[in-house]
């Protein structure tokens, strides 16, 4: 009954989302990594949540404020984190296993006014990990720690883009976000590592603290050297190897061992 109220708030809460439940560790395990086999069905069956389905475009989730909530678990799809501050923007792109909160805000710490905005880039589920959550899971402290460890992993990946943006050449900026994000998202396939990347080329500018028109050249750059090849709209080929650059900034900023 206690999930059911949930839903029913989380709908009047924002009703044009659609919403049901699942069990978190059937989607996502690795959640429940270390948790003894003999308790894993009852851990299964205690991490119930509500999950929400998106469409591409501006995302707007308004669940009613929660202390005790661990935020939002990006099941599926890819979702764009936009900050603008000043005249510069940085963008920051989240997958599945990422741990996002629609009520944390940016912190009275900043000097420089700033706006926090996300979208959809391919269609998305969230789950809602709620106070009930919490609650049915505590038994198994294994899940909360996972969910510490995802939000730190995500500082880390921030701190190795500010890393490969100080890197001075724009097109050795691009080639290492690429390989990085191919790492993520990325398909190995014969004839390399296919990153089907929705975003267009402004918006790559902003994640790698670079204006378009220069983005676009060393897009172009990178494909006449056979770096990259762009075999769709939305579809890149990673040839070869990745730079060196990329593991030792990812050693640097905790990613790699």
């Amino acid at each position: 009954m206690a999930a059911v109220t949930s839903l029913e708030q989380a709908r009047r809460a924002h009703p044009e989302t659609t919403s049901a439940a699942i069990r978190v560790l059937d989607v996502d395990p690795d959640l429940g990594g270390g948790i003894d086999k003999a308790q894993w069905p009852l851990a299964v069956a205690a991490s119930l949540a509500p999950v929400f389905e998106f469409e591409r475009g501006p995302w707007r989730f308004s669940p009613a404020p929660d202390p005790a909530s661990f935020g939002a678990l990006l099941l599926d799809g890819l979702m764009i984190i936009r900050i603008n501050a000043d005249t510069r923007a940085h963008i920051e792109l989240l997958g599945p296993g990422d741990v996002i909160s629609p009520w944390v805000g940016s912190g009275q710490e900043l000097t420089v006014p700033s706006v926090l905005a996300a979208s959809v880039a391919s269609k998305a589920r969230i789950a809602l990990l709620d106070r009930r959550f919490a609650t049915r899971t505590a038994r198994w402290p294994e899940i909360h720690a996972a969910l510490m460890h995802r939000s730190i992993v995500r500082a880390r990946r921030l701190s190795l883009q500010s890393a490969i943006n100080a890197l001075s050449r724009i097109e050795e900026r691009l080639e290492v976000t690429l390989w990085e994000l191919a790492y993520r998202f990325g398909r190995v396939t014969p004839d390399g590592i296919t990153l089907d990347l929705p975003l267009t080329h402004s918006q790559m500018a902003e994640m790698v603290a670079a204006q378009r028109p220069s983005v676009s050249t060393a897009f172009t750059r990178l494909q006449d050297h056979g770096r990259i090849v762009h075999t769709s709209r939305h579809r890149w080929l990673m040839l070869g190897q990745p730079p060196s650059t990329l593991s030792s900034l990812a050693q640097q900023s905790g990613l790699a061992p």
